[in-house]
């Protein structure tokens, strides 16, 4: 009996032996698993300060890429568009998925000129810094841009995966450098008519002189007297032109004051009625209310209009209709210097035969005339006197649709 009760008192101490092992041994597990339970809790919480902070890089990347100013494009190495910008999608006027995996030269107006520069770029490894060429949008408009191309690589790689073509539309520079071209022909042909003319007009004088007296020597039916009086005349003809000259070469000084813009057109169409009615032209108007005055030289700005008018009526030879508009137009820049500013703008519309494309820029350019009978100092002349009073003028016309004369005029709150 003794014996069997010692047995099971072994038994019992075995089986909390075993008990006590157990314990320890899932205590020990237990921390293991805590230790292995708060490394990954760790890790995981590492791991989301990290992805928050590449978030953050990715959207300020994303963010200068998307508010860039400049168009940017990137390709595969077959020269197939993969990206596009929010600028260069603007610029373009196309929806990122009207133009993905699109050739990158369908966008030049030079299409073979765009595959010769890709070509270079991709297969030659040639990057191009400062080159400029011309963009075709969406809807077939013609851009200038100045581009750069740079090969498209993974940091700490030299392989190649395509290219970042970036480009910025520099129509006002293209029309600014226009611009200094024309001023620069201006001032120098200024200075040299000014020249010519000073040396011109006093033989001129002496030779009309001569010519009056020989004229009075001869009998009223002798044919020289006739000859003699064509002299006279030409050298009239000479005189008004050296005129002409020397208003365009230094253009006086504009006496401003505050005018209505509508009186000074009013003004000119008087004078032009009968003409416009005798060559079949209807004239139309359309003025807006409460445009303000403009500070500007009446008898400068009556000699642009006055002008504008005849070139309308010499492009209607068969009649037509001229239309003037007056109003006032924000964010124009009016010179290099004054940019986006309000200005009062007459619009000069007319229905003849147009100007070619081609010859849009030359119009303003001296002694450049599409008359016979022309000097081609009338629109220099005009151009000058509008910059005199701090305006501008700009053509837009085609061979079909007759042309358009934009004038603008600062709009000046205060007498100077």
């Amino acid at each position: 009996m003794s014996q069997q009760l010692e047995q099971k008192k072994q038994n019992a101490a075995r089986v909390n032996k075993i008990i006590t092992s157990i314990e320890l041994q899932n205590k020990h597990k237990a921390a293991s698993v805590d230790v292995k339970f708060k490394e990954i809790v760790e890790k995981y919480n590492t791991l989301i300060d990290r992805y928050k902070r590449l978030e953050k890089v990715y959207e300020f990347h994303r963010g200068i890429i998307q508010n860039i100013s400049s168009g940017i494009l990137t390709t595969d190495m077959q020269g197939r568009i993969t990206f596009m910008n929010r600028a260069a999608l603007e610029a373009l006027g196309y929806e990122y998925n009207n133009i993905q995996e699109k050739e990158l030269d369908v966008l030049f107006v030079n299409r073979q000129d765009g595959k010769d520069i890709i070509s270079d770029a991709l297969t030659k490894g040639r990057e191009y810094e400062s080159r400029e060429t011309h963009l075709l949008t969406q809807d077939k408009k013609v851009i200038p841009v100045g581009f750069s191309i740079t090969l498209l690589r993974i940091p700490g790689s030299d392989e190649n995966y395509g290219l970042i073509f970036i480009f910025r539309n520099i129509d006002y520079i293209t029309s600014l450098r226009h611009q200094i071209e024309r001023m620069d022909r201006l001032a120098t042909l200024g200075e040299l008519s000014a020249g010519i003319a000073h040396e011109i007009r006093n033989p001129l004088a002496g030779i009309k002189t001569s010519a009056q007296v020989l004229e009075e020597s001869f009998s009223p039916g002798d044919f020289r007297s006739q000859l003699v009086s064509r002299i006279v005349k030409e050298i009239d003809r000479s005189n008004e032109l050296l005129k002409r000259f020397f208003h365009f070469a230094k253009p006086g000084k504009p006496k401003q004051d505050f005018y209505n813009i509508e009186m000074i057109v009013d003004g000119v169409y008087l004078l032009m009625a009968s003409r416009l009615k005798k060559h079949n032209i209807k004239f139309k108007t359309d003025f807006s209310d409460n445009t303000p005055q403009v500070y500007v030289d009446e008898s400068q700005i009556e000699q642009v209009i006055l002008n504008l008018f005849l070139n309308a009526m010499e492009a209607m030879k068969n009649g037509g209709e001229l239309t003037i508009e007056i109003g006032v137009e924000n964010n124009i820049n009016l010179s290099q210097y004054q940019k986006n500013e309000n200005a009062v703008f007459i619009r000069i519309f007319d229905t003849g035969g147009g100007i070619p494309e081609d010859k849009l820029e030359k119009v303003f350019n001296p002694f450049y005339t599409t008359k016979s009978d022309g000097v081609g100092l009338g629109l220099s002349i005009s151009s000058r006197l509008l910059e005199e009073n701090g305006g501008k003028i700009e053509l837009q016309s085609n061979e079909r649709n007759g042309s358009c004369f934009n004038v603008f005029l600062p709009v000046v709150k205060t007498k100077s």
